[in-house]
């Protein structure tokens, strides 16, 4: 796998009254579907505006695609592209008054591949968009977003209350052009069901700290969930959950070679990283 990076994140700091995102070290390589999880306020819109360079960091620096906003800001947003769970172009405008406009805006738009996404999601050309349901926004953004070939896809919450025929349909579609152009994608989800069936790298963020990353295969085959931990290696525990009058504890068997494990999936291991106890403490075992 190619490990040339596309986004570079070092020691930033963002602070408000009430809430700091502090993130030390991320490196996102290229040709990766990335699931960014993590609950509400947890700081990944926060995360996501420093890399769109709304927002500015206090300290440290990112660099997307080898390059710093304060120097190459418009280099980057032509390579760089982004959905958001809001629709953002005018209401009145038809699927080819968007393709007017864009093709206006950046200079490697695919003409022919605005037309082919289009017609393969159905979407009618010359009506207002104001009349088109939610799923059929997503489709033109997702169509509209990926005709100018970026480097690096930001989609967040972009999926969101849509049917799971049509979520299935689009991150079908995402994965093929990430295969094909070695495109790189920042996905932002509630929906963890979806970020375990296509992403290849994850990236738990919890109170404005990354708590836990790595590759699908490393995770998704690290922990299981046990309630009696009587003869395990102390430094295996890594959280303990108070959950329906019980205690379970996150243990990490990442050293283990046994086949018939029943893994923690994404959802779990969310739980016990938002609500569960970190055992730095053996004490309170």
């Amino acid at each position: 796998m190619n490990t040339k990076p596309v986004i570079e994140v070092l020691n930033i700091s963002k602070k408000y009254e009430d809430f700091q995102l502090q993130i030390n070290n991320l490196i996102i390589n290229e040709g990766l579907i990335v699931g960014l999880i993590g609950e509400n306020g947890a700081g990944k819109s926060t995360f996501l505006n420093l890399l769109l360079n709304q927002i500015k960091s206090e300290l440290g620096s990112i660099k997307i695609l080898g390059l710093d906003y304060s120097k190459d800001e418009y280099r980057i947003k032509l390579n760089l592209g982004v959905i958001l769970e809001q629709n953002y172009f005018p209401d009145s405008f038809s699927v080819l008054q968007v393709e007017k406009m864009l093709e206006g805006i950046y200079p490697n738009w695919d003409k022919e591949l605005y037309h082919y996404l289009i017609d393969h999601f159905s979407l009618p050309t010359n009506k207002a968009i104001k009349n088109f349901s939610r799923g059929m926004l997503v489709k033109l953004n997702f169509a509209s977003a990926l005709s100018h070939h970026p480097r690096l896809l930001i989609a967040d919450e972009a999926t969101s209350g849509l049917d799971p025929i049509v979520r299935k349909e689009i991150l079908s579609l995402l994965e093929g052009f990430v295969k094909e152009n070695k495109m790189t994608v920042l996905l932002s989800s509630h929906i963890l069901s979806d970020l375990e069936r296509v992403a290849d790298y994850f990236v738990f963020i919890e109170n404005g700290n990354i708590l836990l990353k790595g590759e699908r295969s490393e995770l998704l085959n690290r922990f299981i969930i046990k309630s009696d931990i009587s003869g395990l290696s102390l430094n295996t525990i890594k959280y303990k959950l108070y959950q329906d009058n019980t205690v379970q504890y996150l243990v990490d068997i990442s050293q283990e070679e046994n086949e018939n494990n029943h893994y923690a999936s994404l959802e779990e291991i969310l739980l016990f990283l938002a609500k569960g106890v970190k055992m730095d403490d053996r004490t309170s075992l």
